[in-house]
């Protein structure tokens, strides 16, 4: 005995082909997913829809993260107020910083222009011709001092 449901988007009775069959057709489905995920239809096709500011879900925030940003915030406050850190420092570090980080990229775009990271198949080669040069020290060392000197 067949039964009946109704269409979870368009409300239309239908026989489903499966017992966990909601919708009528595929574009029936589809519609759903649309609506569900905040798409609207512009000309011709679907487009998502951006949330606005009020839309927004703010963060769930319970005692222990408020108490942390509040410290943060004190510190924050602290060490802006406190005089005896100077701002030409934090300067001077951030400059050395780019310094030395521009001189990396110089040294590497001179002495290794076409330099790229290794691959898989890169190691698995340096593996084999380590391999090979084992195998054949062996083979020197065997040749050169046998075992019944």
């Amino acid at each position: 005995m067949k039964t009946t449901k109704n269409c979870k988007h368009c409300y239309q009775l239908f026989e489903p082909r499966r017992s966990n069959h909601v919708y009528c057709t595929n574009s029936c489905k589809t519609k759903a997913s649309y609506e569900r995920n905040n798409y609207r239809y512009i000309s011709g096709h679907y487009e998502k829809s951006e949330l606005e500011a009020t839309d927004k879900l703010a963060l769930p925030a319970n005692q222990d993260v408020l108490l942390a940003v509040q410290a943060l915030e004190d510190k924050i406050e602290r060490f802006s107020q406190d005089k005896s850190i100077s701002t030409n420092s934090i300067k001077e570090a951030a400059l050395g910083s780019m310094a030395a980080d521009a001189g990396a990229y110089a040294a590497k775009r001179i002495f290794a222009p076409k330099m790229l990271p290794a691959t898989k198949g890169d190691i698995e080669s340096l593996r084999e011709e380590l391999q090979q040069l084992k195998k054949a020290l062996n083979i020197y060392k065997v040749n050169k001092f046998p075992n019944n000197f």
